[in-house]
């Protein structure tokens, strides 16, 4: 490698160690956050309060500092991993095309969601060739009978990236990618580790504990409706309204599929409510005691016997606004605010996240930890069209399609609440 690639790659490890160190700082700001929370509620007189709000200040203005220095070095490491990746490319080689061309597949494939999102940021993701030579094959294909199209790593990653904005399971589970039918090893052995002498041979875990978890790769598609006027248009426009499409579409799909998916037998992922043990479904009574006997059941997943990861809250929208929300609210006997109001932007529950998922019924909660869902993506997405369905109207119909599974790989994890009517 050059003096010149040595030395950006430096600089690349250098920034990404500080971005870790910011993000570690972050984690502090969010610690402070909470306590000054809790200070807000327990401030009493003139003097307290205001020792609150200076402290609240700078608590501010540390998260804007905070914010603008990772904002300079995300910006620092896209630049610099674009010079590096130019200098590569440019570099002489004995190779020959077809190996070029699988080297250059392999940097795009290479190239995570958080790169995408600067390229965007400069204008550079819709100069790069993968990009525009998509799209303009996208462009012709309705005049190639049974074309498919492959959609470029760095389309899928914009697709998958903005995927957060119309999901709200998608982000909590534990993703991997993965070509064909995979079987994947998963030690469900959670005892601790044990005390030996330095010489001793370290025991392995009781018998049994490996579990086999199978995924396979079911397809999920949606059909939408181009006008052929936009695919005259710029790409910029082009690829806005389709990985939009696109990625609403499987959000939709994959939420639902975590949630309530049937599993192999209906050819889509398992969801996560068919696999909770019957000692983890509790219903309880909309009284006095709700809120009281709600919290309870996170017990059922946080018994102590091992370390877990973040257990969210899920629910509808309409059971938070119906059941819930009201004891965020504390109001004096004149019907004054008197305690914390809902944060209806970043709701909670008693401190506890709360995430909207509207594939849930009503009154019903699902308490998790999301990390023991695996799903699996498959690593290309495939695009196809047809110029039949609405000739009249001047559209072209395009089909977007992915492969995907996924299930609780420890259902234990889960617990799900139903709230009855009070007798």
């Amino acid at each position: 490698m050059a003096l010149r690639q040595l030395m950006l790659s430096k600089k690349i490890e250098q920034r990404k160690a500080a971005l870790a160190e910011l993000l570690e700082q972050e984690n502090g700001l969010n610690t402070r956050s909470a306590e000054l929370e809790a200070a807000i509620d327990e401030a009493k007189d003139d003097e307290e309060i205001a020792a609150v709000e200076e402290a609240v200040s700078k608590l501010d203005a540390d998260k804007t500092e905070l914010a603008e220095k990772k904002g300079t070095l995300e910006g620092e490491i896209a630049a610099l991993e674009g010079e590096l990746e130019q200098l590569n490319s440019a570099a002489p080689s004995n190779q020959s095309r077809s190996t070029k061309n699988h080297d250059n597949e392999r940097e795009a494939n290479a190239m995570n969601r958080l790169q995408v999102r600067e390229l965007l940021k400069s204008g550079e993701y819709y100069k790069r060739s993968e990009v525009t030579e998509f799209y303009e094959q996208f462009k012709n294909l309705r005049s190639v009978a049974g074309g498919e199209l492959t959609i470029p790593e760095i389309v899928v990653n914009r697709i998958m990236d903005i995927m957060g904005d119309f999901t709200t399971l998608y982000p909590l589970v534990d993703k991997i990618q993965v070509k064909g039918t995979t079987r994947i090893l998963v030690d469900s052995d959670t005892t601790a580790a044990t005390w030996i002498e330095q010489s001793g041979a370290i025991p392995q875990g009781d018998v049994g504990t490996i579990t086999n978890v199978d995924f396979d790769g079911f397809k999920v598609g949606k059909v939408t409706f181009v006008d052929n006027y936009l695919l005259q248009d710029s790409i910029i426009n082009l690829d806005a309204y389709v990985t939009k499409k696109i990625a609403r579409a499987i959000a939709k799909a994959l939420d639902k599929a975590i949630v309530s998916g049937t599993g192999a037998a209906n050819k889509q992922p398992a969801g996560v409510v068919p696999a909770i043990p019957a000692g983890n479904q509790v219903n309880i009574e909309a009284d006095a005691d709700l809120l009281k006997n709600l919290v309870k059941q996170i017990g059922l997943i946080d018994t102590g016997e091992d370390s877990v990861g973040e257990i969210v809250a899920v629910m509808k929208r309409q059971t938070y606004y119906n059941r819930l929300v009201e004891y965020s609210i504390q109001v004096d006997s004149n019907g004054n605010v008197v305690g914390k109001l809902p944060n209806l932007k970043n709701p909670d529950l008693l401190g506890l996240r709360v995430v909207f998922n509207n594939n849930l019924p009503a009154d019903q909660v699902l308490f998790g930890d999301f990390q023991q869902y695996t799903l699996v993506e498959r690593e290309s997405i495939t695009i196809d069209s047809s110029t039949h369905v609405k000739f009249s109207e001047d559209q072209t119909a395009f089909r977007g399609k992915g492969r995907f599974d996924g299930k609780p790989v420890k259902p234990a994890a889960f617990a799900l609440v139903t709230i009855t009517p009070e007798v």
